[in-house]
């Protein structure tokens, strides 16, 4: 292997376990133990569409998975006292999910986490290097958007 290909892909392994370490972290300190990285991007999904009705089924497709996977989160999330569940007086077969105060408070911080991560960590780069890395992270997303089409297409 290429020595760049191999420092590369040590570097996206690290990266990857330690952002995963440090949002751990922040979720621990936040909630007490109480929220998961699943359930706070949940949150994070409701939270983006500030005040409007948010459905189960809007949920579960921005956050590319299941409606019985956000059901169970939604339910839990209900239970531990960070959103409201409420079926559609037009639809019954429709729920809507709305944060509480205390999952408003979770997500907001989980928002502001991320802002300061990465002020911090572009702080030392010049826009040359800001946009060398966004213009990667563009391809390398786009890159990992075909191989979970491809592997959804064989599924099928």
């Amino acid at each position: 292997m290429d020595v760049s290909v191999s420092r590369m892909n040590e570097m996206l392994t690290r990266v990857y376990r330690s952002i995963i370490k440090v949002e751990e972290q922040m979720l621990y300190e936040l909630s007490s133990g109480k929220l998961t990285i699943g359930e706070m991007h949940l949150l994070e999904s409701i939270g983006k569409r500030r005040g409007a009705d948010v459905t189960i089924t809007e949920i579960a497709q921005d956050l590319e998975i299941t409606l019985p996977s956000v059901t169970a989160m939604a339910k839990r999330l209900e239970r531990k006292g960070y959103v409201r569940r409420d079926r559609s007086s037009v639809d019954a077969r429709r729920v809507h999910v709305a944060l509480t105060e205390a999952g408003l408070r979770a997500e907001i911080a989980h928002r502001y986490f991320h802002r300061k991560m990465v002020r911090e960590l572009t702080a030392e780069l010049n826009a040359q290097e800001k946009a060398a890395i966004l213009t990667g992270l563009e391809k390398m997303n786009g890159f990992i958007r075909r191989q979970i089409a491809g592997a959804a297409g064989k599924e099928a």
